[in-house]
């Protein structure tokens, strides 16, 4: 049965570019399918034709098969220049973060680098194309230690420049009480699933990993102290084993365009 996938698109607008730029966001796929070899998935990406394809965490999961995250991964590194940021599932078996070792992690690094994707950890990254400097960067999952997360997040903020767009990707929305002092434009992050159910008439979901019941950053474009926070509800569907109610999942686009300016969408194979 092929999976409903909802198209999330979102739009600021920027004195820093002079031409527009458009980024897909996936986050949480926890290895889910879409389609065979993530056909459905990889031709949705397709057909929007980003500038680069973001991915902010917990693309695999260990309570499914690791065949559909690889597929994914493959597919859309053939396509389009691709950014990585873990989640606490790259680093655990479980919710209770039952973690694995080190040298496993590593050894999953080395073959998504093999592949032709940079994992951001602390490094920034300048986005080609852009009409202007659109800069990149990202951290690991709290998972790799307090010491070591804080360390990436401090060599990223020091490494922001006012004249460049600079977009910040980490996994999880809770962290926004750090996010408020990052000095760039964007932060965009996953892990909150939407809320998980989405009640008629209410913003937020019910419930989100790290933020409880009726999370604050469950999905969506917020204000921060400069810029904005960008949470994406996600791809997964299989788990938690709570149903997603009212929230599909979803891929995010994000259209980044100049004062006055507007990206023309000529859909491929559309």
């Amino acid at each position: 049965m092929t999976q409903k996938l909802k198209l999330q698109t979102y739009t600021i607008d920027t004195p820093k570019l002079s031409r527009p730029l458009c980024l897909a966001i996936v986050s949480d796929l926890h290895g889910c399918e879409y389609g065979k070899k993530q056909r459905d998935l990889l031709d949705t990406i397709y057909r929007q034709d980003p500038d680069a394809v973001l991915m902010a965490g917990d693309m695999s999961d260990a309570r499914g098969g690791d065949a559909p995250y690889w597929e994914f991964l493959r597919g859309v590194a053939a396509m389009v220049p691709c950014y990585y940021v873990t989640g606490n599932h790259e680093f655990s078996r479980n919710r209770r973060y039952d973690c694995f070792s080190e040298e496993t992690v590593r050894r999953q690094k080395e073959e998504i680098r093999r592949i032709g994707i940079h994992i951001l950890e602390g490094e920034k990254k300048l986005l080609g194309g852009s009409g202007g400097q659109v800069a990149l960067m990202g951290m690991d999952d709290e998972l790799v230690g307090k010491e070591e997360f804080n360390r990436q997040y401090l060599r990223c903020c020091r490494k922001v420049k006012q004249e460049e767009y600079t977009i910040l990707l980490s996994h999880r929305p809770e962290k926004m009480g750090a996010y408020r002092c990052f000095p760039g434009d964007l932060v965009v992050c996953g892990h909150a699933h939407g809320g998980q159910w989405r009640l008629w008439g209410a913003r937020g979901g019910v419930y989100a990993p790290g933020q409880g019941l009726f999370p604050r950053y469950a999905g969506g474009l917020y204000p921060r102290e400069q810029g904005f926070l960008l949470v994406s509800c996600g791809l997964c569907y299989k788990y938690p084993k709570i149903p997603r109610f009212g929230n599909p999942p979803e891929l995010v686009i994000l259209n980044l365009n100049p004062a006055g300016k507007r990206r023309e969408t000529t859909k491929k194979g559309s």
